[in-house]
């Protein structure tokens, strides 16, 4: 009697963890190349970029270090890496998404040297390891139908925007990114926490649009050659 109260209690269980798994939404295939929309672009239903990072709200420490900030040494341009929260908001930035088999998504930029590989992780979370890193320590998850990045351990090398604003040692991203209007479109919105260098977390958002093209060849000259 005991033995089959307990058969019948693990087919409940199997069963019940079987309608878990059966419930649980397929993320959307966002693979693919895309291309910034303008901002003078308004897709249907009204939305539109909004924000940038020459916006960023910073505190007074933040901007008397950027009066010292001598502008022509911005890593943009130098062909050097920008991180991902000017990257994404560049004008004419064409990314592509490779969902990887090793439990990884590939963000590969057109503007490479600007943009380098992002690797996004989804089976592990942040590793204390690693070192700043000129993109950060990207770890990522599905909610529902948007894909929500974690980014930190930036190195001081990266800018927050043009100007020379500077983040500090807990600069932090979080990304949100899903594809809408039928998937021909992905919504980017990304928010900065940092609370030595910005007096509230910002949020900018950007579209865009889903291309037939390819990725092109980088070709980064250095300011001044």
């Amino acid at each position: 009697m005991r033995d089959c109260f307990r058969f019948t209690a693990f087919l409940l269980f199997a069963a019940a963890q079987f309608a878990a798994a059966q419930s649980k939404p397929t993320p959307p295939d966002i693979t693919g190349v895309y291309e910034i929309v303008s901002d003078k672009t308004v897709l249907p239903g009204g939305l539109k970029n909004s924000g940038s990072p020459s916006a960023v709200p910073l505190s007074a420490a933040a901007k008397d270090q950027m009066k010292s900030v001598d502008v022509k040494t911005d890593p943009a341009l130098h062909c050097q890496p920008v991180g991902p929260f000017r990257m994404t908001a560049r004008e004419e930035n064409k990314i592509e998404v490779i969902p990887a088999t090793n439990g990884t998504i590939v963000m590969l930029f057109e503007d490479l040297s600007r943009g380098v590989m992002r690797t996004i992780y989804m089976a592990r979370g942040h590793r204390t390891d690693l070192g700043p890193l000129w993109l950060g320590d990207s770890v990522g998850k599905w909610e529902g139908d948007t894909l929500v990045v974690d980014t930190n351990s930036f190195n001081d090398q990266t800018w927050l925007n043009e100007e020379g604003a500077q983040h500090g040692d807990a600069f932090h991203l979080i990304e949100r990114i899903r594809p809408i209007l039928g998937g021909k479109y992905l919504e980017y919105k990304v928010t900065a926490e940092d609370p030595k260098a910005l007096v509230k977390p910002y949020t900018y958002t950007r579209y865009y649009e889903r291309s037939k093209t390819e990725i092109g060849q980088d070709n980064c000259v250095e300011d001044g050659e």
